[in-house]
């Protein structure tokens, strides 16, 4: 499967970073094949906390900088709203049923498609008491955003906002390795949710435990696989066959 093979040695390549700039150019050029014209990192609060300016690193055109700074967009943009609502992947189209949109919203994804930037994705993680880190695609040329490129954000949007979070942080992430490759059925259920892009929170709803059991089953999955974060633990469970892609995008 080449596109997996893409994905895990860009999500190797997104890990061995030091800057968020680099970072960035990695995840864009990794992307570039998949549709995507661009790419973005974000850092900002959680709304319970009060809604802050976000600190955004992109690679967007010069146009929606200079629109997005003189209409202090950074307090109203939909996108980044949605994120503090909804922890996982976040296709734009379906934004209005995640908030509700204002007039000033419904403008800046107006001002988006006549930049051709109206269509795209988001992967947005939440952690408690830390703030939301979220990353963004943008389809080339306003396209529409098909399933299986969306799968493949999915991936590398798990891997950048990881270490999004870890450069913001200034921490080192810790690998574990591990020569065990049997997962468990719950702790494949868990993963094949993670593959459709939804956090520990939104897992632990679904399967009926707590979140705090659902990062243990992910620790431990991490570790028998002998990978370090969740992007390479989906792509390693699919090449393994405890899942296919047609199972997480149905």
């Amino acid at each position: 499967m080449p596109e997996f093979d893409h994905v895990e040695r860009a999500s190797r390549a997104l890990e061995d970073v030091s800057t968020l700039e680099d970072l960035l150019a990695v995840l864009a050029d990794a992307a570039a094949p998949f549709g995507f014209a661009h790419a973005a990192l974000a850092r900002h609060v959680h709304l319970q906390s009060g809604l802050m300016e976000p600190e955004m690193v992109t690679n967007y055109p010069k146009a929606w900088h200079d629109l997005f700074e003189r209409r202090d967009y950074g307090l109203t943009s939909p996108v980044l709203a949605a994120c503090q609502r909804h922890g996982g992947a976040i296709r734009w189209t379906d934004l209005e049923t995640i908030i509700p949109l204002t007039r000033i919203q419904r403008e800046y994804l107006d001002e988006m498609r006549k930049l051709g930037l109206g269509s795209g994705c988001t992967i947005a993680s939440h952690m408690p008491d830390r703030p939301t880190i979220s990353v963004h695609f943008v389809v080339k040329d306003g396209a529409p955003l098909e399933p299986r490129p969306f799968m493949l954000a999915i991936l590398l949007g798990i891997a950048a906002g990881q270490q999004a979070r870890t450069l913001w942080q200034s921490q080192l992430p810790q690998a574990q390795v591990a020569n065990d490759e049997r997962l468990s059925p719950r702790q494949v259920d868990c993963v094949k949710l993670v593959a459709r892009g939804m956090t520990s929170w939104e897992i632990a709803a679904v399967l009926g435990i707590s979140d705090q059991t659902v990062s243990e089953y992910l620790t431990d999955a991490r570790r028998r696989l002998g990978v370090s974060n969740r992007a390479q633990l989906v792509l390693k469970s699919l090449k393994l066959g405890y899942f296919t892609l047609d199972d997480v995008t149905e």
